[in-house]
C-alpha cells in the first residue's frame, strides 16, 4: 500500500498546490492583472496613436476622397490619418487642376482676338534704333479712349497725360519720337525707347503675324510660375490659419498636435479655394469672394472640425491598489 500510494496517490505529484494551484503561478496579479500591462491607459489610451499603429485602424483616404472630406468637417479626423506627402500632392493637384482651367479660359478668350483685324486698325510705324518712325501722325478719340502717336515730338510728360485725362479719358497714351505715355484710371507709366535696346524692332506687319506667338509664350511661362507661386501660398496661408487653429483648440481646452491642426487648415481652405476658381471662371461676371468672409469660413471649418477631433491628453493610469482586485 505504501507503494501504491507513492504512485497513485503522492501529493507531490498530483495534487501538489505549488504544481497546480499555486497562487503565484496563476492567481499572481503581476502576470494577469497587472494594469501596468493589460490596463495602463499610457500604452493604450492616446487617442492619435491608434491611427497608425492600431490593428483595425482605418486606411488613410485616398486623394479623390481627400477631396470629398475636405467639405465634411466631420471627417477631418479621417485627413489626419494623411500621410505629409499625400497631402502634399493632394495640395499639388488641386492648384494645378484650378490654374489648367483658369489657363484654358485666357487661352480661348486669347485665341478669339484677331491680330491681324487689330493691326489694321493701327497707323503705318516702326519702332528700331531706339526711336519711332512714322510717315504720318494718329489719333484715336473714342469713348474714354484717347491715343496720339507722332514723331514730330520727341516725348510728352506725366503732364500732358494727366491734362487729357481730365477732360474725361480713362486710357490716354501718348506716343513721341523717343518715349511712350500712358495713364490709365490715374495711374501714369513711361518707357523710353532707347532702354529697349537697339537691336529691338517691332511694326504693324509684326504685331499682325508675330505677336499672337509671342503672347502665347509668355502666357505659358507666366502661367508656370503662377502654378509655382499658388502651391507656396497655400501652404503659407495654410501656417498662418494653424495660429488660429491652435486657439481654437486652447479654447475648446483639447489638446491636438501641431501636425494634425496643420493638415486640419490646409483641407479647411479646399472650399474657398474651390469657390474662387469656379466664380472666376464665369465669363463676362466680375464676382469675387471678400477676403473676410473667406477667412471667416475656413475658421468656422477648422472650428468644427477640431471640435470632433479626439484629444491627445493622456488620462492617469489606475491605481496599482487595483490590479489586486
Amino acid at each position: 500500500m505504501d507503494n501504491q500510494f507513492n504512485q497513485q496517490g503522492n501529493y507531490n505529484q498530483q495534487g501538489g498546490s505549488y504544481q497546480q494551484g499555486n497562487g503565484y503561478q496563476q492567481s499572481n496579479p503581476y502576470q494577469q492583472g497587472n494594469a501596468y500591462q493589460q490596463g495602463g491607459s499610457y500604452q493604450q489610451g492616446n487617442g492619435y496613436g491608434n491611427y497608425n499603429g492600431g490593428v483595425e485602424a482605418q486606411k488613410a483616404p485616398n486623394i479623390f476622397q481627400q477631396f470629398a472630406y475636405s467639405f465634411v468637417p466631420n471627417l477631418y479626423d479621417r485627413l489626419a490619418k494623411v500621410k505629409t506627402g499625400s497631402m502634399i500632392g493632394f495640395v499639388t493637384l488641386l492648384v494645378l487642376a484650378a490654374t489648367l482651367l483658369s489657363f484654358v479660359s485666357v487661352m480661348v478668350s486669347f485665341s478669339g482676338i484677331d491680330m491681324e483685324e487689330i493691326a489694321a486698325q493701327l497707323p503705318e510705324f516702326e519702332l528700331s534704333g531706339g526711336r519711332l518712325h512714322m510717315a504720318e501722325d494718329f489719333m484715336l478719340d473714342e469713348g474714354s479712349v484717347f491715343i496720339y502717336m507722332t514723331e514730330d515730338i520727341d516725348s510728352f510728360s506725366y503732364d500732358d497725360a494727366d491734362e487729357i485725362a481730365d477732360e474725361g479719358y480713362q486710357d490716354v497714351m501718348l506716343v513721341g519720337r523717343d518715349r511712350i505715355s500712358i495713364m490709365q484710371n490715374g495711374e501714369y507709366q513711361q518707357l523710353d525707347f532707347g532702354d529697349l535696346g537697339e537691336s529691338f524692332s517691332l511694326s504693324r506687319e509684326w504685331i499682325a503675324t508675330g505677336l499672337a506667338p509671342f503672347v502665347t509664350v509668355i502666357i505659358v511661362v507666366a502661367y508656370i510660375i503662377y502654378f509655382l507661386w499658388r502651391i507656396l501660398w497655400y501652404f503659407l496661408c495654410a501656417a498662418i490659419y494653424l495660429l488660429f487653429g491652435m486657439l481654437i483648440a486652447s479654447a475648446m481646452n483639447k489638446q491636438v498636435p501641431g501636425e494634425v491642426l496643420f493638415k486640419t487648415a490646409v483641407y479647411a481652405k479646399v472650399l474657398m479655394f474651390v469657390v474662387a476658381t469656379l466664380l472666376g471662371l464665369i465669363p463676362f461676371v466680375d464676382i469675387s469672394v471678400p477676403f473676410l468672409f473667406r477667412v471667416a469660413v475656413t475658421i468656422a471649418f477648422m472650428g468644427f472640425a477640431i471640435r470632433k477631433l479626439p484629444d491627445n491628453r493622456l488620462t492617469p493610469a489606475p491605481m496599482m491598489g487595483q490590479g489586486w482586485q
